[in-house]
């Protein structure tokens, strides 16, 4: 699955932070439903914070694949949020406000975690959102706040973006830092758009390194390249 990765590690707390770029919806449909999937097998906990319309195709799938997705609603195994509420919630006038992100989705996160006997799987989309909107800067803000969460909680939680959000040369530190945020950057062969502008971020990196020496020493969270890994949907969703 990976062959360099760390872990967000404190205490008796360990959680995976994933991230991957997606040129199609459909791509990301296949690999958030497999990603769910995963997490019905293992007897987690899931929390989708996405928009209601990708919501309904990743269901849709699910469902194919035979997977209980109403039931798990209606016992509370499974919670869906609308991204777009969620996120306008926490913000005011286009930043984060931190405390209401702890109050309104730390407080849920800290809820889920509790449930015993169960590990917790979130895949979210708000970040996309703020990319979309060309807000990089609170996207990376709210990777932080996560990674924050990450520390108290044990969760595995997927990022998903649309790679077009990055063709601009001058978005490459704004997907560094992004990519750093995180435990582990996944990809697939057929993303190909999303495999380019990951390729470009990586390249400038190492160029900047190159020209600053002092920094190679520097340790990014994910511990590695941010191309190379692979994701789910080998696999898992097959039936999407």
């Amino acid at each position: 699955m990976t062959n360099n990765c760390e872990l967000v590690v404190k205490g008796g707390v360990i959680s995976h932070h994933i991230v991957q770029l997606f040129d199609t919806h459909a791509s990301l449909i296949k690999s958030v439903a497999a990603f769910l999937e995963y997490g019905f097998d293992a007897g987690d906990t899931l929390l989708v914070v996405a928009r209601p319309t990708y919501w309904k195709s990743i269901a849709k799938c699910l469902k194919r694949a035979g997977y209980p997705v109403d039931d798990a609603m209606s016992v509370g195994r499974l919670t869906v949020l609308d991204a777009s509420a969620t996120l306008a919630s926490f913000m005011r006038r286009g930043a984060i406000a931190p405390a209401l992100f702890e109050e309104i989705v730390g407080s849920c996160v800290g809820r889920l975690a509790g449930r015993a006997g169960h590990g917790l799987r979130i895949y979210g989309e708000m970040v996309d959102l703020l990319a979309e909107e060309g807000n990089l800067e609170a996207a990376h803000e709210l990777e932080e706040l996560w990674n924050e969460l990450a520390e108290r909680y044990s969760f595995t939680l997927l990022c998903g973006y649309a790679a077009a959000h990055f063709t601009d040369p001058l978005t490459a530190q704004a997907l560094r830092a992004i990519c750093d945020a995180h435990t582990r950057v996944d990809t697939k062969s057929d993303d190909t758009l999303g495999n380019w502008v990951l390729k470009k971020a990586d390249n400038a990196r190492r160029a900047m390194f190159v020209a600053q020496p002092e920094r190679s020493q520097e340790r990014f969270r994910g511990g590695g390249p941010l191309t190379g890994q692979t994701d789910y949907s080998d696999q898992k969703a097959k039936t999407c």
